[in-house]
């Protein structure tokens, strides 16, 4: 178990199908693609894919008058995804099985 503290680090939820993974990241594309890379390292062929990949940045004060949702939540396409990870032939069979 790792100990992240928020208020230095710029971590990320992803969510993607039956997993989760949180990634420190600059940004939420790199959060997916970094966690989509570890978990076809891990996984293989046994991964499972949805169409959309969530990001949601964990922030420390999460619960505080400013909080919109939106400004923290991202849905991504999975076949883009898999693509920015430089998995161009399975982001093109993803692309074709869910059409997007």
């Amino acid at each position: 178990m790792e100990f992240i503290d928020l208020t230095e680090k710029k971590c990320f939820l992803v969510k993607c199908s039956d997993w989760s993974t949180v990634v420190e990241a600059v940004g939420p594309e790199e959060a997916c693609t970094i966690s989509l890379s570890k978990m076809l390292s891990s996984q293989g062929k046994n991964l499972k894919l949805s169409s959309v990949i969530i990001s949601e940045e964990l922030k420390p004060d999460v619960y505080s008058e400013d909080y919109n949702e939106d400004e923290i939540v991202s849905y991504h396409s999975v076949s883009r995804m898999l693509a920015n990870a430089g998995e161009h032939e399975l982001s093109a069979n993803v692309k074709q099985v869910f059409g997007a």
